[in-house]
C-alpha cells in the first residue's frame, strides 16, 4: 500500500479521519473527513475511474516569494484523464486562501498533463443517490458467477424491466439473491434508476456492459 505524502493524524479534533476499503483498488484509501469519504462512494462505482489514491504527492509553488508545499486529496486515473481533485465543502472553496491556492497549483497540475478539480458538498450529496450507492457498495463483494450473469440476462431479456422484487422470486431457484442482484447493480452489469429510492420496487435492466461481457 502506497504511503500518503501528508501524514494524516488525529491531533485535530475537527477531522474525521479514516480509511475507506476500496473494492476497485483492493487497498485502504485514506481520507480527512466525511466529504471527502463520501466522495469515494463516487469514485468506487464510476465505470470511467481506473483507480485512484489519497494524498497521493506534494506539489511545490510559490506565493509572497516563499516556496510552499501543496498535497492534493486525491490523484484520479480516469480512462480518457488523469485528475487531480480537491474535496472542499462549497462554502470553503469559495475563501480567499483557497481561491489563490487553486489559481497557484491549477496551472502547475496543467502543466504536467492533468486536469485540477475542486469537487464541493454541493456536487457529492445529492441525494438520494448518494445513500443509494452507499446501498450498493456494502453488496460489493458478494460473489456471482458467470452462471448467474447468463440467467440474468436470459430472464430479464425476455421480462425486462421487472422490479427487484419480481427478479428475487423468479430467480431465487437459481440460487440469484437480492443480494447478488444489487452485486451486479454495482459492478455495472444491471442498472437501475439511482435519482429514486433504492427499493424493492426499484425496475432493473441488463447494460451493454452485460451484453458485451456475455457475447
Amino acid at each position: 500500500m502506497s504511503t500518503p505524502a501528508r501524514k494524516i493524524t488525529n491531533t485535530d479534533t475537527k477531522k474525521n479521519i479514516g480509511k475507506f476499503a476500496s473494492t476497485k483498488n483492493q487497498i485502504l484509501i485514506p481520507y480527512e473527513s466525511h466529504l471527502e469519504r463520501d466522495y469515494l462512494y463516487f469514485l468506487e462505482i464510476d465505470p470511467q475511474v481506473i483507480s485512484y489514491t489519497g494524498q497521493p504527492f506534494k506539489l511545490n509553488y510559490y506565493l509572497d516569494g516563499k516556496l510552499r508545499k501543496y498535497t492534493p486529496d486525491f490523484f484520479v486515473e480516469r480512462t480518457n484523464k488523469k485528475q487531480v481533485v480537491e474535496v472542499k465543502p462549497a462554502s470553503k472553496a469559495q475563501l480567499p486562501k483557497y481561491l489563490i491556492l487553486f489559481n497557484k497549483v491549477a496551472p502547475i497540475i496543467s502543466e504536467l498533463g492533468w486536469e485540477f478539480c475542486v469537487i464541493t458538498d454541493k456536487m457529492i450529496r445529492i441525494q438520494p443517490f448518494l445513500n443509494n450507492i452507499k446501498i450498493l457498495y456494502k453488496y460489493s463483494r458478494v460473489q456471482y458467477s458467470v452462471q448467474n450473469l447468463i440467467r440474468c440476462k436470459d430472464y430479464l431479456q425476455n421480462f425486462s424491466p421487472v422490479t427487484i422484487k419480481e427478479a428475487t422470486q423468479s430467480l431465487h431457484k437459481d440460487g440469484i439473491s437480492k443480494q447478488i442482484l444489487f452485486s451486479l447493480i454495482y459492478s455495472g452489469f444491471l442498472e437501475t434508476e439511482l435519482i429514486l429510492p433504492i427499493s424493492d420496487t426499484s425496475e432493473i435492466r441488463i447494460t451493454d456492459k452485460m451484453r458485451r461481457y456475455l457475447i
